[in-house]
């Protein structure tokens, strides 16, 4: 089963490097140090055919599957010697349950020539940088993410990150975005370590991380509907859905593999990868506003919204910047409520910050202070910006600065509240909601310990109430 969205598009004026580098990352680790492996493969391969090894070894390891593994003996049988020789230069259990028993017979010349061999074995890429379960190592933590199995496991992995990196990078920030892919990458060999934690076979694949990108996805969307591709077996079709929808299913898939499923494939890291990066995102979101916020799905915009908007980009597109900012304009005064285009309006106008244009668009940005729907830390975002560029911020009305921090009470943002009671106490606006919200601010620094501040915010208001009175 396959599940992918449709419909994301990557934002070329800003492109995700990040995503962009990690593919080039594990591209140039496949095809120049994964590159040599059969260089190495090969030593070590004829080291072991030119020493005693394959004729000490061959009675062993039948009394390793007896002992161990009992269920091989008919594919044992099936295959013959090539069976024996490929366990006997692959497999690290048998190298593990084989030595003890060397040191307590005293074999030492054939420890010796076993040992060398492991050393020379242990040079290919999964050996040395993949993870094994039973010995984890720090390089193998972070390792086994960069490395690959074959040209299809590469693609594969490139591709869904690619797919779900575009939007995750846009949102989060290229910095946060390889954080949350390591920290993802770490938490899928996590899991896959507790599963697995006799296995001494080696896990490599950035699939435990693209995993964690994929969970990250759905965070960063909710519960907005998107489209998806989806393919059972030789079906296939589309569906519209809720982002968290498919986080279900995505799990689902992972543990139904696991019990049913190709049993060379790490299912339950990918399920710590999902897991991990959606908690990760969903407490980065909380803690710090996106970048830049998600597109709609193009089927739920508003015709006229949309034309507008596709007129700007044309005027954009020709070089007609003043024409394209005339079009924002007189757009947002149709459409006052819809944000894309008062976005749009102020990045026209803010080549001018001084322009009365750039003032008016901000002022609409802030006048969605009022509406409930647009999220609050896009206005703090806008608000912030805005106060970069201007000396004179005339769009920071008292209404203005009224509604915002309302908002920045009901989101609890604390430093941007007291800052915008600051603007309204130093410009002696009079209004009935200042007292209240001061109080709000002087009850917060109560609870934490800060009585100097909540003291401070206290006795402004009340020098402001003082003033007010007749």
């Amino acid at each position: 089963m396959l599940i992918i969205p449709i419909q994301n598009k990557p934002d070329w004026r800003r492109p995700p490097l990040i995503c962009f580098a990690l593919i080039l990352v594990n591209l140039l680790v496949f095809v120049f140090y994964q590159g040599g492996d059969e260089a190495r493969w090969q030593q070590a391969e004829e080291y072991y055919f030119d020493s005693e090894l394959p004729e000490l070894e061959e009675q062993r390891f039948l009394m390793y599957v007896n002992e161990v593994h009992p269920e091989w003996r008919l594919q044992m049988d099936v295959e013959g010697e090539e069976f024996v020789y490929r366990e006997l230069l692959w497999n690290p259990e048998f190298h593990h349950w084989l030595l003890p028993k060397l040191e307590q017979e005293g074999q030492a010349q054939w420890l010796q020539q076993r040992q060398h061999f492991a050393k020379l074995r242990d040079r290919v890429s999964s050996m040395a940088l993949g993870l094994t379960p039973a010995e984890p190592k720090l390089a193998g933590m972070f390792g086994h993410m960069f490395l690959h199995g074959s040209w299809d496991h590469l693609i594969g992995n490139m591709v869904f990150l690619l797919l779900f990196g575009l939007s995750v990078e846009l949102a989060l920030g290229g910095l946060w975005f390889v954080a949350l892919y390591l920290l993802g990458g770490l938490a899928a060999a996590g899991l896959h370590m507790l599963v697995e934690s006799g296995s001494h076979v080696p896990m490599v694949g950035a699939s435990g991380a693209v995993s964690a990108i994929m969970g990250m996805f759905v965070a960063i969307y909710g519960v907005r509907r998107l489209r998806f591709f989806y393919t059972i077996g030789f079906m296939f079709g589309e569906f519209s859905a809720p982002a968290l929808l498919v986080l279900p299913l995505w799990l689902g898939k992972e543990i139904f593999g696991y019990f049913y499923g190709d049993s060379g494939i790490a299912y339950w890291a990918h399920t710590g990868g999902l897991l991990a990066g959606f908690v990760l995102a969903l407490m980065l979101i909380y803690w710090r506003p996106p970048v830049q916020a998600m597109p709609e799905e193009e089927g739920e915009l508003p015709s006229p919204q949309k034309s507008a908007l596709a007129r700007i980009d044309r005027f954009q597109e020709e070089g007609k910047l003043l024409e394209a900012a005339e079009a924002a304009a007189v757009a947002v005064r149709q459409y006052p409520e819809y944000l894309p285009l008062i976005q749009r309006h102020i990045e026209l106008t803010a080549i001018n910050p001084d322009s009365e244009a750039f003032h008016r668009a901000n002022l609409a940005l802030f006048a969605q202070a009022a509406n409930p729907s647009i999220d609050a830390r896009v206005l703090v975002t806008g608000y912030q910006g805005y106060l970069k560029v201007t000396q004179n911020p005339r769009a920071l009305t008292a209404k203005a600065c009224l509604l915002l921090a309302r908002r920045a009470a009901e989101a609890k943002n604390w430093p941007w509240l007291e800052e915008l009671l600051q603007r309204l106490i130093s410009q002696r606006v009079q209004h009935p909601l200042i007292p209240k919200l001061s109080m709000t601010l002087v009850n917060y620094y109560r609870r934490v310990g800060e009585e100097g501040r909540a003291r401070e915010m206290k006795e402004l208001t009340q020098a402001l109430e003082i003033q007010g009175q007749p």
